[in-house]
């Protein structure tokens, strides 16, 4: 196989990480309480050597001098000056690597960079004292007492398998305790990853340099507004786009001297001038990169192989170019998933010189361990293999998943570590011997849940770019076993806990349980509407009983997010509350609708279960709603299509050659053409509780999507970004039959801090290819919970 190689180190997949042999004996750093050896550090190491210092003395209760003492050997860090072999041991090692190395006199502790000899200062308190930083803050490492701390007498030369590994949003410092433990566990931040790749394109092009005097830069000629970042696209088939982005990066390097890498990374949010973008963009790139190069030949360029940007281009990529791939590859765990990321991955490194590997593996805000340890250790091998020489992902880690950072971090440096191993010493180390089973069991769990539940279930989405984390539906999978199983695990690894530390940590994970319990069981899943009488009154019975249960559950949710929200280690990054779908208040919508729907079916003049709510009313508020639910008018202005199109329209930011229109003779809603988008109105229709219907008919041959949503507009009549109540993507069945379309959901009273006043109805369609659907009987019905 080709070495691909990263600013002409040796090919890293060729030269994975040394072996690790444990010396019975080496250099006495700390004997019998003395100090014995004294640490100094070359300029710039001087952090890395005190925290080296630190933690040999928290392990000891020895501190050792930091500067030359006679009488005791000398642990140099970040200096290869002690020992003529350490410049050639040097040579051509990755910038993170590092060498640890005895020699007379002492030991050195040196990387080509100051983050490479940090990395061998924690490799060595791993190796020779037993430091484990298992989660962030003080309580998250794991520091055994030690009488004794020896050097190594072999030499060790090791580097990462990926010149570039990071996980957002640990790479910078907006979370200082998170971020320290990711460096500790050699991962790379803002600082330190060689290629710059990320969404940038609107730094070359700032509407306000050249919005007025070159208005064509921009898709259809119209620049967007001042500070818009996202939603477009430089207009890549225009000459003077090349000229301009060229300028801008000449400028860049000119004021930042010292980068090695420029992002060519598109905007997020697409936004495309063309229709097919990849052989634009692709041209584009290679030739700003041949010009930008021909004064600084020595700078690489990052990018995003981003949802319409996946397919590679026809032609070779310049060597100085790096695309990130984007895939979700947990969804790897579905075997025709895997050959088609298999399959493309190949075509890409067909057409480029170094490939890095841009992954989605949160964390936050999923509600449930998101565990998938043994499926990554798989790709990041398969990577490794390929030559892939970076890696990125977005983790916003969710700390109630135990192992799930630690272990990923350890396979970002060497993939071939044993997954199963690590796990195991996770649990030990993090609560200790005695309760470390309850905390495997309790882990495995949702292991094998994420593994063979979700799945083939309706959530799952295989050829996504990301699955739709904000979108609850893989809670339709937990049975209620699941939840009590896991209470006894947790609650038995916490009392079985036997140091402060430890109970810190088992705590931490039982925190986190305590909010994936309480939104497992007042998520307001969907039911099966009731057949007959007998489920009917069930269903109704069953509700009232629960009713309040989940009503106090969906509230302890809220209040445990807002609490984790201002602690260090629990903080949700990605807050689900901020995500409309993610947000209930413990009324269950789908078995609302489906009991009212029942009494308009079968008891339109009374019945059984219409005399069960009624004698329920009086007491209880969700049998009263169900009465008030009945005579529920449908808010949709012009379903049936009887004479013209109006009031619907094609929603604004459709995207590609997506149009809507009524054709004519025929009575529905017709959407036609490529991309994404779709037809949509505005509805009167404030908080409460949704159903919203339609029926779609899709021909022999359709290959398409559609989600059914509700964009929430506040009071005064102005959109609420972001704040989108969605079904789940759900894929059409090209049967050239009527088929059928649900979402219940809430409604709420606010969103993002604004008062909900209506919502615009939109039939989200997502198509590759030309398409003709045709929609009919749409409804909209909408109750106040606090009417009376």
């Amino acid at each position: 196989m080709k070495r691909r190689q990263l600013f002409g180190l040796a090919g890293l997949a060729a030269l994975g990480p040394m072996t690790k042999p444990r010396p019975r004996q080496g250099l006495a750093i700390v004997e019998s309480g003395r100090a014995l050896a004294a640490v100094v550090a070359a300029p710039g190491s001087e952090e890395a050597a005190a925290e080296l210092v630190a933690y040999i003395e928290r392990a000891s209760g020895v501190r050792l001098p930091t500067t030359a003492t006679p009488g005791l050997s000398t642990l140099s860090v970040g200096s290869a000056a002690a020992d003529p072999a350490l410049p050639g041991l040097l040579a051509g090692l990755d910038p993170d690597g590092y060498v640890i190395k005895a020699h007379p006199g002492g030991l050195s502790v040196v990387g080509p960079s100051a983050a490479g000899t940090a990395n061998g200062v924690r490799e060595f308190l791993e190796r020779q004292v037993g430091v484990r930083w298992l989660m962030p803050g003080p309580d998250g490492d794991d520091v055994p007492a030690r009488a004794t701390v020896r050097a190594p007498e072999t030499t060790l030369r090791e580097q990462p398998a990926f010149a570039q590994r990071s996980f957002s949003p640990l790479r910078d410092n907006r979370y200082p305790l998170q971020s320290e433990w990711a460096r500790r566990n050699r991962m790379q931040g803002t600082t330190t990853e060689p290629i710059a790749f990320h969404h940038n394109l609107h730094s070359l092009f700032p509407v306000e340099r050249y919005g007025q005097s070159n208005p064509e830069f921009y898709p259809g000629g119209n620049p967007p507004a001042p500070g818009k970042l996202t939603g477009w696209q430089p207009a890549f088939t225009v000459p003077g786009t090349i000229d301009a982005a060229v300028t801008g990066i000449l400028e860049h390097f000119a004021a930042n001297p010292s980068a090695r890498s420029f992002s060519l990374g598109v905007n997020d949010g697409e936004g495309f001038a063309e229709a097919d973008p990849v052989p634009a963009y692709y041209a584009w790139v290679n030739e700003v990169v041949r010009r930008v190069l021909l004064t600084h030949p020595d700078k690489d360029f990052g990018l995003l192989a981003y949802r319409k940007l996946e397919t590679p281009p026809a032609v070779a990529l310049h060597p100085k170019v790096v695309p990130f791939l984007t895939q979700d590859r947990y969804a790897w765990i579905d075997p025709a998933a895997e050959a088609a990321g298999h399959a493309l991955t190949d075509r890409w490194l067909a057409v480029c010189s170094r490939l890095g590997f841009y992954d989605y593996l949160y964390g936050a805000p999923y509600l449930l361990p998101r565990l998938f340890t043994a499926r990554y250790a798989r790709t990041m091998r398969y990577a490794k293999a390929k030559g892939v020489v970076a890696h990125y992902a977005e983790l916003y880690p969710n700390w109630g998943e135990g192992p799930k950072p630690w272990v990923f971090a350890k396979l970002q440096w060497n993939p071939d570590a044993d997954e199963a191993a690590l796990r195991r010493e996770w649990y030990e180390r993090a609560v200790g011997p005695a309760a470390a089973a309850d905390l495997s069991a309790y882990f495995d769990l949702w292991e094998r849940f994420w593994a063979e539940r979700v799945p083939g279930s309706p959530w799952f989405l295989p050829g996504a770019t990301y699955q739709t984390f904000n979108l609850p539906q893989y809670l339709d999978q937990v049975v209620e076993a699941d939840l009590t199983r896991s209470r006894t695990l947790v609650d038995s690894a916490l009392a079985r806990a036997d140091t402060p530390a430890r109970k810190a940590r088992a705590t931490v994970v039982r925190r986190a349980f305590e909010l994936y319990e309480a939104s497992a069981l007042s998520y307001p899943r969907p039911v099966t509407a009731p057949a007959g009488q007998a489920e009917a009154l069930t269903l109704l019975d069953s509700g009232v009983t629960a009713f309040q249960r989940r009503l106090d559950l969906a509230e302890r949710r809220r209040q445990l997010i807002q609490e984790f929200a201002s602690d260090p280690v629990l903080i949700m990054q990605m807050n689900p509350l901020s995500h409309a779908n993610l947000v209930w208040t413990g009324w269950n919508p789908s078995e609302y609708w489906s009991l009212v729907a029942y009494l308009k079916t079968y008891e339109p003049n009374g019945g059984p279960v219409t005399d069960r709510a009624a004698s329920l009313s009086g007491q209880h508020p969700y049998a009263a709603l169900i009465l008030r639910g009945v005579p529920a008018a449908n808010l949709v202005a012009n379903p049936s299509l009887d004479t013209e199109l109006a009031p619907w329209r094609l929603l604004p930011r459709s995207s590609g050659t997506r149009a809507v229109a009524r054709p004519s003779g025929e009575a529905v809603l017709r959407v036609t053409g490529r991309g994404w988008g779709g037809p949509c109105q505005i509805v009167e229709a404030g908080p409460g509780l949704a159903r919203l219907e339609a029926a779609y008919r899709a021909p022999s041959g359709t290959a398409a999507s559609v989600q059914l949503a509700l964009d929430l507009i506040d009071t005064a009549g102005v959109p609420i970004p972001n704040s989108s109540v969605r079904s789940p993507v759900i894929y059409l069945r090209p049967t050239g039959t009527w088929t059928p379309l649900r979402l219940d959901c809430e409604i709420p009273a606010s969103a993002r801090g604004k008062p909900v006043g209506k919502v615009e109805l939109i039939l989200l369609v997502d198509s590759a290819g030309d398409i003709a659907v045709d929609f009919d009987d749409i409804t909209l019905l909408r109750v106040d919970k606090g009417a009376s």
